[in-house]
Order: C-alpha cells, then structure tokens, then sequence
C-alpha cells in the first residue's frame, strides 16, 4: 500500500468517524469549494503569502479532495493514473489567453 493511500484511509478514517459515514458527497466537494476560496483569499489578501499558511490551505483542499474521492470509490492509484492521463490530454490541448484572473482555459477539447 502506497504512503498515499495510507493517507486517504486515515483521512476517510477519522472523516467517518468526526462527520459519521453516510452519504457526505457533494457535501464534501462544496467544502473544498470554500477551502479554494480561503487558498485564493491567502494569495490575495496576505502581501507575504505565509508560506506554512498557504501549506495548510493546500492540505485542506488536498485532505477533502481524497475523502472525497475514497467515498466515491477511488483509491489513490486511480487518482494517480487519472493525473497522469489527463496531463498527457492537456500537453496535446491548445490553451487561450488568461483571463481577468489570470486563468487560462484550453480552447479545444
């Protein structure tokens, strides 16, 4: 078993047991919205971008990103694989201009 997958039982493991194991998706998903949101309000709204504050956002983005994925029957290989995949689409995509945000979209599928 990987370190990754490891970390997913035990992320899903005590999410279970703090937040009960019913059905928590899209639940989950709306949460790391919010998590997202308080990453983007670090880069934006803290001139030194904290390095161990920023850390922590992405570790909460990254732990309901997992539990999210374990409940909707992935493991961490198949999140891997699917990653690597979908870089390999994105390397043959053409991208666009960024945006007011900065964010760049591809234009073709």
């Amino acid at each position: 078993m990987t370190e990754l997958q490891k970390l997913m039982n035990e992320i899903s493991e005590w999410s279970d047991k703090t937040f009960g194991d019913g059905k928590r998706n899209p639940a989950i998903v709306y949460h790391l919205k919010k998590e997202v949101d308080e990453l983007i309000d670090v880069f934006e709204n803290n001139p030194r971008n904290e390095h161990r504050q920023l850390l922590f956002e992405y570790a909460d983005c990254m732990m309901l990103l997992l539990d999210s994925a374990f409940l909707a029957g992935f493991t961490a290989d198949d999140l891997l694989l699917a990653v690597k995949e979908k870089l390999e689409i994105n390397k043959n995509r053409k991208w666009g201009k960024p945006d007011a945000n900065g964010v760049i979209e591809h234009t073709n599928k």
